[in-house]
């Protein structure tokens, strides 16, 4: 069933819709990591760095029990003021209690800050304050006072702001030109798919064959259009040979079916003696026979060429299968007057397709009978040698010639005619081809010691293929 219009989607789109989501998904995960980790080392810096100020005010506070708090409110203020000069990116500001009546002391630094953080005498831990902006902690300074601290962390903070910008920047151009990346290499992949479709319906539309190629195609788009050639070229090929069989059949089966009819017509005209009826059915038994053997032959070519090898591998005895199925080519040697002679000598099993392997000795002594003329020879002989068994079919016909020993196994290639014989289907001896070569033998056309035609077949008792699949 075919889909509808409203069906259809590309893979393209979706591809890109899905590399877009992930990529971005993938990076902002990737900047969201990367701001935790940077702010928490941010946060770690600032924590060391409100406990780095209160340690420097108490050892630039030493205890002094002989000088009272007048004195010590200046050089606490001394010791605030050279952490100041040291720590002039993050300013502070401080705040002195007393340690028993909880007094305010004073308030030291950077004062303003206090406005938006001030410290308590209970606040002993880090806190931040004002997302993260100011850092508070108070701590006891000696036994008598306890001092806290606003540390304002304003540079750190804008710099992990700006680190985050920067990542989420990076994270957008990062997965945009990803995106773009893939989206171009996802649709010149499918352009290459597209260029593939156009290429094989323009093949498909040409009756030339032409090879299917693409050029600056990547290794994975060639071996589809290395394997869709492939394909087209089978395709073709047994639409070739589909076409050649066909019109090969109805124009070689044509003929004689009209000649048999016309004959029928003839004879039915007018009264005929028995004598002349008999003939004309010998004549009609005689055009049926190789009407028979024309579509026998071509159904056998057409399983062949199917298949790509033998259909039934069984064991049999060849020079057996001759003497018991002989008798149609040697009630046609006799009708025409012409010696046949069988010989046979050695081992003659094989181990193959029965049927086909038989039709390349049949088809072989028919043609040679075909093409002898009356009171000629025709020599059958099966030699049993070693692995395999050769096949010689000698004649003293006309021969055939050097430049049409390869023509004559194409199907319905038809040589010459001599002189009072009917030319033949063609297909017999593209059957012997096929079915030897089917076989893992071999044939070869040679001169006769009658000078007329030798078939030479050379036949293998066991194909390896065979061996396998038994």
């Amino acid at each position: 069933m075919s889909a509808r219009a409203g069906d259809g989607w590309s893979i393209a789109e979706r591809t890109t819709r899905w590399f877009a989501i992930n990529t971005a998904l993938v990076a902002l995960v990737i900047a969201t990591v990367a701001l935790y980790f940077v702010r928490d080392s941010v946060h770690r810096e600032l924590e060391a760095l409100v406990d780095q100020q209160l340690d420097d005010v108490a050892k630039g506070f030493p205890p002094d029990p002989s000088r009272r708090f007048p004195a010590r409110r200046e050089e606490f203020q001394i010791a605030v003021e050279e952490l100041r000069l040291e720590h002039k990116h993050n300013p502070s500001a401080w705040r002195m209690w007393h340690a028993t009546s909880g007094e305010l002391l004073g308030e030291f630094g950077f004062t303003s800050l206090l406005a938006a953080a001030a410290p308590s005498p209970d606040e002993m831990d880090v806190t931040e304050i004002a997302d993260g902006y100011l850092w508070t902690r108070s701590t006891r300074l000696q036994d008598e006072y306890i001092v806290g601290v606003v540390v304002d962390g304003t540079v750190q903070t804008q710099n992990l702001k700006r680190f985050g910008w920067l990542c989420l920047a990076l994270a957008v151009v990062s997965g945009l030109t990803t995106f773009l990346g893939g989206k171009y290499l996802i649709y010149r992949a499918c352009s290459f798919m597209r260029q593939i479709a156009d290429r094989t319906r323009e093949l498909r539309s040409t009756p030339e064959a032409q090879k299917l190629e693409l050029t600056n195609a990547p290794d994975e788009i060639r071996e589809i259009v290395d394997a869709l050639g492939e394909m087209l070229r089978n395709i073709r090929s047994e639409q070739d040979r589909t076409r050649l069989l066909t019109a090969g059949l109805a124009h070689e089966l044509g003929s004689p079916l009209q000649n048999l009819i016309g004959e029928t017509e003839v004879a039915l005209m007018g009264e005929s003696s028995s004598d002349e009826y008999r003939h004309v059915l010998r004549s009609h038994l005689e055009e049926l026979r190789d009407i028979g053997h024309a579509v026998g032959n071509l159904m056998t070519l057409v399983s062949i060429s199917q298949s790509g090898a033998p259909r039934e591998a069984e064991q049999f005895d060849l020079g057996e299968e001759a003497q018991l199925r002989l008798r149609r080519e040697r009630a046609h040697a006799e009708r025409r007057s012409i010696s046949f002679e069988v010989e046979s000598s050695g081992e003659l099993s094989l181990y193959g397709d029965r049927e086909a392997l038989w039709l390349v000795v049949s088809n072989l002594v028919a043609n040679a009978i075909d093409y002898t003329p009356q009171g000629g020879r025709v020599k059958l002989a099966m030699l049993g040698e070693g692995e395999g068994v050769r096949v010689i079919v000698d004649d003293s016909g006309p021969g055939v010639p050097a430049d049409q020993r390869e023509k004559i196994f194409e199907a319905f290639y038809r040589g010459p005619t001599t002189k009072g014989r009917r030319a033949g289907y063609g297909l017999g001896l593209s059957i012997v081809k096929k079915a030897v070569d089917t076989h893992g033998g071999s044939i070869v056309v040679e001169e006769s010691p009658w000078n007329g035609a030798r078939f030479r077949v050379e036949l293998p008792r066991k194909r390896k293929l065979l061996d396998s699949a038994a």
